[in-house]
């Protein structure tokens, strides 16, 4: 079986499965057999008390059944842990390109679908000991009476018939849903991230609202009902249907001369014992076919996860960091499919070189290229062609080993909730000096954690970034329009005082910029035009 499948049954579980079954069903068999031989005032066990034997196999009968579903939770549990893992392990392995192929919404219902999951394994063992217990009785009706047994179960296969029938249409109906659901979170996302734009345009709010939201909306509402009417529908079959057979039992097959007073007694007792597990079966469907079709989806998802992360090269070895001498692109190109299914050059045959120690201001329009060049600088995008060269070392800029010399913040930087790096904030001297360089002593008022990850204004939040960044003490800082969320005061200090201290430090600095007043206080100004260099200047 494909090693991406999320719930598969192994051989040992097979295995397990029996060992637990075969007894439980010879403790169900005894059961009937006791309460009808008690009932038809037959002996069927050899005791004076078949009381205490019927007490003691219900007891052990239910240890037996505690114990195995106390196991069958820790292992739904811990198929949904490794599993988490396991899509986590391969969002990590592919690059952000591909991270933008899928899209946030995918990712949240494949999370969503996750959760389905849990039920699955006590869904599939619930199945089986139902399964188990129809065979038990089966025999025990083929036991009083094979005619009789084949009219009682020929009733109920139509029973179970009408149930696969409705079901295949939930199924299709629930595998809908999920697809109404992606795109829900997807208009969410939407609405969330342009809350904005959507507050300032009476137009785009009510084609969001009439176009796309509300159809979303009633399709869900539709499909839920159409859902949910075909399970009442399934429920009444399996209640009015229990009825009928039971009837049948009681007033038909005597008339037939097919079974007597001692034997009807026997089949109530068997189908009143049946009502249980069936309506179990027919109440579990809901969860079943959903669970079945988060199943079918994750397995379908992870396959794509599996073949992006098959195209991305390999991290490499986690080498730490050291001196940066020089850095230089070779006729590096880097393309991007078009909706047309194409390809458009963001960079095409660049090169570009800097010497360690260097401050390189990076100036350009939207769309020349800027942000890409940063991205493949870092080592989030990778070229579609061209070489990099670390030290005069060709290196892949995907490779761990050329990352660990680079710390960044982006233009659209993220503040993380919690601290993943290896240093600690608490009682770091270092971090407090950095706080107060950066005038944000009296606003992160301690060194707890939980103080540096609170809500800061965009400034703020970018001047935290960057303390992290010195922390972190990487040869290489990369900055895209950093400065362009401080104010006037805190733009002076950086060019007029940070930028200083870095070269002194012997650290290599890129930054993208506008701010022109200040280019005196970089090494050189390069300008980027339709994907490529166009100028560049040294300063005196």
């Amino acid at each position: 079986m494909n090693s991406n499948k999320m719930f598969k049954i192994t051989a040992k579980q097979v295995f397990l499965l029996l060992i637990f079954y075969i007894p439980n069903t010879i403790f169900s068999m005894s059961i009937l057999v006791i309460m009808n031989g008690v009932v038809s005032g037959r002996q069927v066990v050899n005791t004076s008390d078949p009381g205490l034997i019927f007490f003691a196999i219900v007891v052990v009968s239910f240890l037996m059944n505690v114990y195995f579903h106390k196991k069958i939770i820790l292992f739904a549990n811990h198929l949904i842990y490794e599993n988490e893992l396991r899509i986590m392990e391969r969002f990590q392995s592919i690059s952000l390109q591909q991270l933008e192929q899928i899209g946030s919404p995918r990712i949240y219902g494949a999370v969503e679908d996750m959760r389905m999951l849990v039920f699955l394994p006590g869904l599939v063992t619930t199945g089986i000991s139902i399964f188990f217990t129809l065979l038990i009785c089966v025999v025990y009706f083929f036991w009083v009476s094979i005619p009789s047994m084949i009219f009682v179960v020929l009733l109920i296969a139509v029973m179970i018939s009408v149930f696969l029938m409705v079901n295949r249409k939930v199924a299709r109906s629930a595998h809908q849903l999920r697809k109404e659901n992606d795109a829900y979170f997807k208009l969410l996302e939407d609405f969330i991230k342009g809350f904005k734009e959507f507050k300032l345009s009476l137009v785009r709010r009510t084609n969001f609202n009439e176009k796309f939201f509300f159809p979303n909306r009633a399709s869900v509402r539709d499909t839920e009902s159409f859902v949910s009417g075909y399970l009442t529908f399934i429920n009444l079959v399996s209640q009015y249907g229990f009825y009928l057979v039971i009837g049948c039992v009681i007033f038909v097959l005597p008339y037939l001369k097919m079974l007597n007073r001692q034997e009807v007694s026997a089949f109530v007792i068997i189908l009143l014992f049946l009502r249980g597990p069936i309506n179990s079966l027919m109440s579990m469907q809901t969860f079943f076919t959903k669970a079945v079709t988060a199943n079918k989806r994750i397995n379908k998802f992870m396959e794509e996860l599996e073949a992006l992360s098959a195209t991305v090269p390999s991290l490499g070895a986690m080498e730490g960091h050291g001196q940066v001498k020089s850095l230089s692109f070779k006729n590096i190109s880097y393309k991007y499919d078009t909706v047309e299914g194409g390809d458009r050059y963001a960079l095409q045959h660049l090169n570009f070189s800097l010497e360690g120690g260097e401050v390189v201001f990076i100036i350009g329009g939207n769309g020349s290229g800027k942000s890409t060049f940063i991205n493949i600088l870092t080592g989030i995008y990778t070229p579609a062609s061209g070489k990099i060269f670390l030290n005069g070392r060709e290196v892949q800029n995907t490779s761990q080993y050329y990352r660990n010399h680079i710390s960044a913040i982006y233009s659209d930087h993220h503040l993380f909730s919690e601290n993943y790096e290896n240093y600690s904030l608490v009682g770091n001297d270092i971090y407090k000096q950095l706080l107060a360089v950066m005038e944000l002593d009296s606003v992160v008022d301690d060194t707890l954690d939980a103080a540096a990850r609170r809500r800061f204004s965009k400034g703020q939040a970018k001047r935290m970034a960057l303390i992290f960044a010195m922390l972190e003490d990487r040869q290489v800082l990369v900055l895209d329009e950093w400065a362009a969320d401080q104010d006037p005061h805190f733009r002076k200090f950086f060019y007029e005082q940070l930028v200083p201290r870095f070269r002194e430090k012997g650290k290599t600095v890129i930054a993208v910029t506008h701010d022109d007043a200040y280019f005196k206080h970089a090494d050189r100004v390069i300008r980027f035009e339709y994907g490529n260099i166009v100028n560049e200047a040294i300063v005196s």
